[in-house]
Formats: C-alpha cells, sequence, structure tokens
C-alpha cells in the first residue's frame, strides 16, 4: 500500500514588510519553493489563480493590503500570505523665491510646492493659512514689508508644513555727488536715492537726520566744511 501525502506550496513573503511609510514602497514578493508562480491581489481580496500573476516589483503609493498564493507542480496552493501597507504620504513644505529678507524694491514673490499636484494656500498677513485661504495662482507683488505663509495640500496626502518668508522692504541708503572729500572751492552737493518714489531727508550740521528734518527738494551749495547726512 501507498500514501501520498499533499504538500502545499510555501506561504509569500513580503519585502518591505507590512507596516507604515511615509513614502511610497516598492514590494517584492517572494516564495521558496522553487518554480512558484505567484498570484495577488491589492484590493483586500483573496487571490486565486485567476488573480494577477506576480512578475515584478509592485509600487505602492497608497495604503492598501497585498496578499499572495503560490502554487508549483507537485504541490498544493500555499496558505494566504498578507501585509497591509498604510501610506502616510505628506505633501513637501512650500518654499519662496526670492527667499525672505530685506530688499530696497517692491519684490515679485513666486511660491512652489515640489509634490506635484499639489494647491497652495497662502496669506500675506501674518496669519495661518487653511484651506479657506487664498489659493496661490500667480507670483505675489510685494512692495510693503509682511510675511507670507503657505500651506499646501494634495487629496491623499498629509498637509504639508507651514512655509513662511517674511520680507522688508526698506528704501536705499542715500548716496552724494560729488563724493565725500576735501575740496578748494564750494560744492554743489546732490543727493540720490535708488528707491523709487523716496522722499530724503536731510541735516548738514552733523545731526542725524528723521523725518522731521528738512526734505531734500534741490541740490546744496556748501562752501564750508560740514557734513551732509540724509535718510530717506
Amino acid at each position: 500500500s501507498f500514501t501520498y501525502t499533499s504538500t502545499p506550496a510555501a506561504t509569500p513573503t513580503f519585502s518591505p514588510a507590512a507596516g507604515t511609510y511615509t513614502s511610497t514602497q516598492t514590494v517584492t514578493i517572494s516564495d521558496s519553493t522553487t518554480g512558484a508562480t505567484i498570484y495577488y491581489t491589492t484590493n483586500g481580496t483573496t487571490p486565486t489563480t485567476s488573480s494577477s500573476v506576480y512578475s515584478g516589483p509592485i509600487s505602492v503609493s497608497a495604503t492598501e493590503t497585498v496578499e499572495a498564493i503560490a502554487t508549483a507542480s507537485g504541490y498544493t496552493t500555499s496558505a494566504t500570505g498578507s501585509a497591509a501597507y498604510t501610506i502616510n504620504l505628506t505633501v513637501a513644505t512650500p518654499t519662496f523665491s526670492p527667499a525672505a529678507g530685506t530688499y530696497t524694491s517692491t519684490q515679485t514673490v513666486t511660491i512652489s510646492d515640489a509634490t506635484s499636484g499639489a494647491t497652495i494656500y497662502y496669506t500675506t498677513n501674518g496669519t495661518t493659512p487653511t484651506t479657506s485661504s487664498s489659493v496661490y495662482s500667480a507670483p505675489i507683488s510685494v512692495a510693503a514689508t509682511e510675511t507670507i505663509k503657505a500651506l499646501a495640500v494634495k487629496s491623499g496626502y498629509t498637509n504639508s508644513a507651514i512655509g513662511s518668508a517674511a520680507y522688508t522692504l526698506k528704501a536705499a541708503t542715500p548716496t552724494f555727488s560729488p563724493a565725500a572729500g576735501t575740496y578748494t572751492s564750494a560744492q554743489t552737493v546732490t543727493i540720490s536715492d535708488a528707491t523709487s518714489g523716496a522722499t530724503v531727508y536731510y541735516t548738514t550740521n552733523g545731526t542725524t537726520p528723521t523725518t522731521s528734518s528738512s526734505v531734500y527738494s534741490a541740490p546744496i551749495s556748501v562752501s564750508a566744511t560740514e557734513t551732509v547726512e540724509a535718510l530717506a
């Protein structure tokens, strides 16, 4: 007499292991039974020999469960192997160009996000942006000191961290012509400022000018040793 024992193919294994990840995972399914054919599903249903045949790594970019069985000649079908992947993708933090800083002229600020397809929401009054804030669609003109904050959102992803850039608009330092120096005759001094529309205040007695000082409106005649100081 003969006794026949049915041996099942080995249960498929998964790499990386089931777990929670913050980026898309490339999942490899393996089976220790030589010559085994692997069938798998990614929708939570139990695989059969009518399911997709595994032929290469699977890209898992969203939360899902991968299940697999193996068959091989001379073996019965394996037990079902299963691996649940939780994918918590986070949208990249928005970035700003030019960078935050102090400037002497109006700046055109562009907001970008490294996550393709993300929607950017922003504020310019220092408040924290939400999905009810203005949607970024074109560069922002920054003509006064202000802080821009931005939030990026994409379906299926965790919202980004808040990106922030503070811009300080400061009038350019006034310049003088002719330059400071020693002269043998009276000089007619012109004060200029690179910031368009700036009002220049000046003193000639060595005191620091304020907005209460004389307003520059025409060249100054310097006929004696003195220091001209100016504020824009």
